[in-house]
């Protein structure tokens, strides 16, 4: 059997691990992964007021979201700003290490959980069981994923812990059917949902294991205690939008409304879409092997519960047209808890000799993670928008085509541009057509080219001259190369400046 202090400073070092890198990550990092992390950033930060409250301008957030998400950045925004962090880009820093920091409790909730489930006495000597509790923490700690997603301010990666917290909850609910586990795990559930409006369709999955245990039982007792429950963190969390936007729910309203008009203006992709995510993410190609011993049934029978709301959670996203790959990030925890015993038993199995498989494990998830983690996403269009705030005299952008599909501005902080506006082509010497443009009036003026059309001949030629090329991370460039027509925009920018202005 795993001895008791060895499995403590084990938990212990994963637990420090993953906090470290989390804020590591939240430093060196500061992208963001969708335009609905940025827009957040966007309604939130910078926070150059000291006026700034925690709910301040309710109308700047979107109808659509819940006002939860975005007043924790704007509490942590408004922190950095008071501590002395005028630059944006440090505020957003600052945001993003203290979501890492909070995400830990998702590494601690997880241990628990699966301490739960493998208890220290019913685990034999020796036996892959008691690295069970380990190996979950290892992944909720160093996967390549966990660290990145978990420092954004994606509502999505913001749900996460309260769904896990929920889900482990449940699991006790389901084996002893304590109301108040089953108290817990709605507020939990509720939480989350207050982040990601889709999470709320885990309530099923909750209500299905009332259902089971009611009617084995013969009682419907935990049925009118989950509708109780229900109604009152209903009206709870209805409350913020009567109080701040005048009508009860409005955000959920508004969210329903505007993704029925909406949603297929984004893209459509089959009920199939999430299975190359799923297998991804568990790193499918090192589990394939011979379990012998494995007791499929007794193991996971454990986790009924967490099977249940996670095969709910994907049906139900794998029905809606658009699917795009973070709205799996509620329950990414719970699939690398799934996972775990996996992971123990190969543990337990090639305990002591040289594995190819845990080592190539290994060396995969953490240069994965080197390159998520410490190689800024969107660096392209930060690093022009950086260079734009260090040089306050440039007052007119322009965009070739669709170099840029927009110009994530809180990351700096100064006067807004004169003109930002798109070009078609370049006339017969070379230059870009620009309507009422005069090189001789606007020295202010750069043009942002992307790779690609460099690559196919848009290059100008003098006055216009290269001042800067901001590259995208090695990730990035390597997701443009494997299929161009969906990354294009991840692709490398160049800037080009008249070189009459920069010959004064």
């Amino acid at each position: 059997m795993l001895n008791a202090k060895v499995e403590t400073k084990w938990f212990q070092l994963f637990l420090v691990l993953g906090i470290l890198i989390r804020v590591a990550t939240g430093i060196l990092n500061s992208g963001y992964l969708a335009l609905d992390d940025y827009y957040i950033l966007f309604f939130s930060v910078p926070a150059q007021s000291e006026s700034l409250s925690l709910i301040s301008s309710v109308q700047a957030v979107p109808e659509i979201r819940s006002l939860l998400p975005d007043s924790i950045i704007r509490l942590f925004a408004t922190t950095a700003y008071k501590f002395g962090f005028d630059d944006p880009l440090y505020q957003i820093k600052f945001v993003f290490s203290c979501l890492g920091l909070l995400s830990g409790i998702s590494i601690w909730i997880g241990y628990k959980f699966l301490k739960y489930l493998y208890p220290e006495e019913t685990n034999p000597k020796n036996n892959y069981q008691a690295w069970v509790p380990l190996s979950g923490t290892f992944l909720l700690s160093l996967h390549f994923l966990m660290p990145l997603v978990s420092t954004r301010a994606l509502i999505e990666s913001m749900s996460a812990p309260f769904l896990l917290g929920a889900v482990f909850s449940a699991s006790i609910y389901w084996k002893s059917g304590e109301w108040k586990q089953l108290g817990i795990s709605l507020s939990l559930l509720a939480i989350a949902s207050l982040f990601r409006f889709q999470v709320g369709v885990c309530a099923f999955a909750l209500f299905s294991l009332v259902i089971y245990r009611s009617w084995k039982s013969k009682s419907f007792k935990d049925i009118y205690a989950f509708l109780i429950f229900s109604a009152l963190l209903a009206l709870i969390t209805g409350l913020p939008d009567l109080i701040f936007r005048g009508t009860f729910h409005s955000s959920l309203r508004s969210y329903i409304s505007y993704n029925l008009q909406h949603s297929a203006e984004y893209g459509t992709s089959p009920w199939f879409a999430y299975l190359p995510a799923i297998l991804g993410v568990s790193l499918f190609p090192f589990l394939i092997g011979k379990y012998k011993g494995f007791d499929w049934k007794s193991e996971y029978s454990k986790f009924v519960p967490v099977i249940i709301f996670s095969v709910l959670f994907l049906v139900v996203h794998s029905a809606i047209p658009h699917k795009e790959e973070r709205f799996l990030l509620p329950i990414l925890p719970l699939l690398l808890i799934l996972i775990s015993p996996l992971c123990a038993y190969w543990r337990g199995i090639e305990k002591g000799r040289m594995s190819i498989r845990r080592l190539s494990f290994l060396i995969v998830n953490f240069l994965l993670l080197d390159l998520l983690c410490f190689f800024t996403i969107q660096n392209n269009t930060i690093e022009l928008v950086r260079y734009l705030n260090f040089h306050k005299d440039i007052k007119e952008l322009y965009v070739y085509r669709d170099s840029i599909p927009h110009l994530p501005v809180s990351y700096a902080y100064r006067d807004p541009l004169e003109r930002y506006e798109y070009i078609e082509s370049l006339d017969q010497n070379m230059q870009p057509k620009i309507q009422n443009f005069d090189p001789f009036k606007s020295c202010s003026a750069v043009l942002a080219v992307r790779k690609d059309y460099v690559m196919n001949g848009v290059d100008p030629d003098p006055p216009w001259i290269l001042v800067g090329n901001f590259r995208s991370s090695p990730l990035e460039e390597l997701a443009v190369f494997m299929n161009p027509n969906k990354n294009k925009r991840r692709a490398s920018l160049y800037l080009y400046q008249l070189q009459l202005c920069k010959e004064k």
